[in-house]
């Protein structure tokens, strides 16, 4: 598709990328099943929401008026997307009017090929293996954006590159996210959430609330709720439409373990958890493992201060209101923040180490709202770098990819 289409031709192209996945979407759902380590109920739920996310550029076309593309955008997208990552991320820069070059990890090969059918010429896969694509995408003339999602031990690497050859590098990276109990009347409602949130996907979302810090009068009825609603939670083969809770890989699994050995090694409590098994799927190998949580926590522990990605709902007991709101930004990630209770201060301060702060909901349920909002982090959960007035500048926080995928 010529990028040199107009804006209601793209939308033309992605509205029928979205009736693609709307006609298609039980054959959808058992192909992502087949190929895809993740539990089918957690596939149906991310496929309404592409067509959710395809369906919401409509509104934001006016957005554009003005606007001139990049020209050519290179997206390398992350082993743990699905399938609403991929489209809304592939259809922001088509929509923008860019020629749309996309990698992901060879052990989804064949997933992409899904992805490559349904998209058509909207955008271009390509196979390379590791960082060989951001590398090369980089130091190409032609190339004048990458997003990259992953670890920001390796992203933060290529800033020189950045600065080199002017291509601006848009990273979405890791989180390790708080969720503050500020009010003892909402503990039910805070607990349901924190178990829907803090375990979608086994944890194995980036936004997904990884530290949980509650008051004192709001601390035993948290846990306790929070135990009882994990111990309801299926866990078992991804392919049952009833399971929850599927399997980690290994390294992940293991990394988990390390952190929970770890912090009962500096005084913490695990309060439920099951033996965790081997197991393969569709030829990968995993390792299920059963929801854990953990009371007792504190700082000193790795569980605390590094990203988990797994299933583990992490509680501190916080002193006061203040104590939880300094322990939330003690973190060098601040991709988002979860607040329940309606403090006078909190959010707004939080605002300033956090992409973005929910009061008194998650980011599942703000995303069912608005499938189209803006995402990304502050220090080391995501940034922008590029030249703007002959400067070489660092930015953070919240953004529409349609808007980085396009200048005035």
């Amino acid at each position: 598709m010529s990028p040199t289409l107009d804006t209601a031709s793209r939308l033309d192209v992605i509205s029928t990328i979205c009736q693609r996945v709307l006609d298609r979407a039980a054959d959808l759902e058992d192909a992502a099943v087949r190929l895809l380590p993740f539990p089918r109920q957690v596939i149906r739920a991310d496929l309404a929401l592409a067509a959710s996310r395809l369906e919401a550029f409509a509104t934001v076309t006016p957005r554009l008026a003005g606007r001139r593309p990049l020209g050519r955008v290179a997206l390398a997208l992350p082993g743990n997307a699905i399938l609403s990552n991929p489209l809304a991320t592939i259809a922001a820069s088509h929509l923008a009017g860019n020629k749309t070059l996309v990698r992901m990890p060879r052990q989804r090969r064949e997933w992409a090929a899904v992805l490559s059918a349904l998209v058509g010429e909207a955008a271009e896969f390509v196979d390379f293996g590791g960082s060989g694509f951001i590398d090369h995408a980089m130091r190409q003339p032609d190339v004048d954006a990458i997003m990259v999602f992953g670890d920001d031990s390796w992203a933060a690497d290529y800033e020189m590159v950045a600065r080199t050859t002017g291509t601006k590098f848009v990273f979405e990276g890791p989180g390790k996210d708080p969720f503050l109990v500020l009010c003892p009347a909402l503990v039910d409602e805070a607990a349901r959430a924190a178990v829907e949130a803090g375990m979608f996907n086994a944890g194995q979302a980036c936004t997904s609330p990884e530290r949980f810090y509650v008051v004192p009068a709001a601390y035993d009825d948290f846990v306790e709720r929070v135990i009882d609603l994990v111990r309801e939670l299926n866990v078992g083969d991804p392919d049952d439409p009833q399971t929850q809770i599927g399997p980690l890989a290994p390294v992940v699994a293991h990394r988990l373990d390390a952190q929970v050995r770890d912090a009962i090694s500096k005084g913490a409590v695990v309060l439920n958890t099951g033996m965790a098994r081997p197991m393969t799927v569709n030829g990968e190998e995993r390792v299920l493992v059963p929801p854990i949580v953990v009371a007792g926590t504190d700082h000193r522990m790795t569980l605390m201060r590094e990203e988990t990605f797994g299933p583990v709902i992490a509680i501190q007991r916080a002193a006061s209101i203040h104590e939880a709101l300094e322990l939330a930004e003690d973190s060098p990630y601040g991709l988002s923040a979860t607040t329940f209770g309606r403090v006078e201060g909190v959010a707004e301060r939080l605002v300033h180490s956090h992409g973005q702060v929910f009061a008194e909901q998650t980011w599942l349920s703000q995303r069912r709202r608005h499938p189209l909002a803006p995402y990304g982090g502050r220090r080391r959960s995501g940034w922008v770098w590029e030249w703007q007035d002959e400067q070489f500048v660092r930015r953070d926080g919240p953004r529409h990819n349609f808007l980085e995928f396009s200048r005035i």
